[in-house]
């Protein structure tokens, strides 16, 4: 098992240089991965309303880090013009010598894409998602692109440099109902709920994925994670308010391992989140890997 940890990319979390400090030290003690939220107006309250720019941010990391891998969990898709995400991403992943991992999702806070960007009920949201993917993969793959969708053209496009991962950076897909999980079996690289789902319904939802790769063969394709933390702080509350406290973190794990995890991904209390991170390592890391 690999373990990543995550953050919010809101000031309100932790402030830019301790999200940085997170990323560096993370690198030092061995995680596998540091994953930012993608958000430009977290909808937890407007004290979240100050946020950093998750694909600029990661960029910065990318000069700071010498191997940890670098992802969002996630990037809605149908937030940004996908040829444009699909350059930016491509960009990242050459800076980064093939370290981005994308994290996918159709997006959900509606007040952040009426401010930003346009706002889709749920069912053309998922339509957008897959066919801005399917825009960003040619893009990624083919010398030159001409692509008619429902939602998204190109014409003569010519994306270069090309990813440095082949055939490009892993998709993980942060999806939970029914239509995104077939499309993380259908186009996934890996699948990584938020941390609200339980141990129970993370072994019912994987098992939904792996009966659809399974039609698709591609069922070794997909690595599993999770996200699993807790935030107890009353300011900070909002965002975890239905989640229970994790006194043992390695009995935490080991539930998520029973589940058909193979991949955690951590959310420390952002006050002691580098302590927490240190210890995690020297106690419950040794364990697993």
């Amino acid at each position: 098992m690999k373990f990543g940890v995550m953050v919010s990319n809101s000031a309100a979390f932790l402030d830019f240089r301790g999200a940085i400090e997170v990323a560096c030290r993370a690198e030092e003690l061995g995680y596998d991965s540091f994953f930012i939220s993608d958000h430009y107006m977290t909808p937890y309250s407007p004290d979240w309303y100050e946020t950093y720019e998750a694909l600029a941010f990661l960029s910065y990391l990318a000069a700071e880090t010498k191997k940890i891998r670098l992802g969002t969990c996630v990037t809605p898709i149908p937030f940004r013009p996908p040829g444009i995400l699909a350059k930016i991403v491509s960009t990242m992943d050459l800076l980064s010598d093939g370290r981005i991992i994308l994290g996918v999702g159709a997006g959900w806070v509606k007040g952040e894409f009426e401010a930003y960007s346009r706002w889709d009920e749920g069912k053309v949201r998922v339509e957008k998602t897959e066919e801005g993917l399917r825009l960003m993969m040619n893009l990624w793959t083919r010398e030159e692109v001409n692509f008619e969708g429902k939602y998204y053209r190109a014409k003569g496009a010519v994306l270069k440099p090309k990813p440095v991962q082949k055939p490009h950076p892993p998709l993980w897909f942060g999806a939970y109902r029914e239509q995104m999980l077939r499309l993380t079996a259908k186009y996934g690289d890996g699948w990584i709920p938020w941390v609200r789902t339980t141990p129970e319904e993370y072994e019912e939802k994987a098992g939904k994925i792996r009966e659809y790769a399974k039609r698709l063969n591609r069922e070794e394709k997909i690595t599993y994670a999770c996200v699993i933390g807790q935030i107890t702080e009353k300011s900070l509350k909002p965002i975890l308010d239905d989640v229970p406290a994790i006194t043992n973190w390695a009995e935490a794990v080991e539930k998520y391992l029973a589940a058909g995890c193979q991949y955690v991904v951590l959310w420390f209390h952002p006050k002691v989140y580098v302590r927490l991170m240190e210890k995690f390592s020297r106690e419950v890391m040794p364990s697993f890997t």
